[in-house]
């Protein structure tokens, strides 16, 4: 029974812990200074149930076990409920990958590129939503699966074009 308790606490700690770091990131810090005090509280209740156990690997497992779960679990949550901007960058000699693109809806801007060894190539710029990678990717990769694709997290976004799927 102890094991599940140390389990479920652990998991409930790194899952906070993992948020807390993100929102961290996204500069929420009075949510994130919460949740490293739930995270404390939590940390300080597992290793007080762990000394007063004799059984060392068992709760070593279960320690583990719960933090990789709780990780997973919230990096799982994050990523499905990610309102981030994507800056997605397309190198492809394919000019049927930007019609693709603004036939499903998607934004961006088309530049003519000369490779180094004088190939002809586009370069397409576009913002999107987290919500949208994979399935961009996979438009870009049924058009041209040699596509150079280069996806960066966006911080902040003034003015601009975003396609109706891509809400805030």
């Amino acid at each position: 029974m102890l094991f599940i308790l140390i389990l479920v606490l652990k998991i409930v700690e790194a899952f906070t812990s993992t948020i807390s770091t993100i929102l961290l990131i996204d500069e929420k810090r009075i949510m994130s200074s919460v949740l490293s005090f739930i995270q404390v509280i939590i940390w300080f209740l597992i290793i007080k149930l762990a000394l007063d156990d004799g059984n060392e690997i068992l709760i070593a497992i279960s320690y583990a076990a719960g933090y990789s779960i709780g990780t997973y679990l919230a990096s799982l949550l994050t990523t499905k409920l990610s309102k981030k901007k994507l800056l997605v960058q397309i190198i492809t000699n394919k000019n049927e990958v930007f019609d693709i693109l603004k036939n499903h809806r998607y934004s961006g801007s088309i530049i003519d590129a000369h490779g180094l060894y004088g190939t002809k190539n586009y370069i397409i710029y576009s913002f999107i939503n987290n919500k949208r990678k994979n399935e961009l990717i996979s438009l870009i990769n049924s058009i041209d699966n040699n596509a150079f694709i280069s996806i960066n997290q966006s911080k902040e976004l003034i003015n601009g074009y975003f396609s109706h799927s891509d809400e805030y």
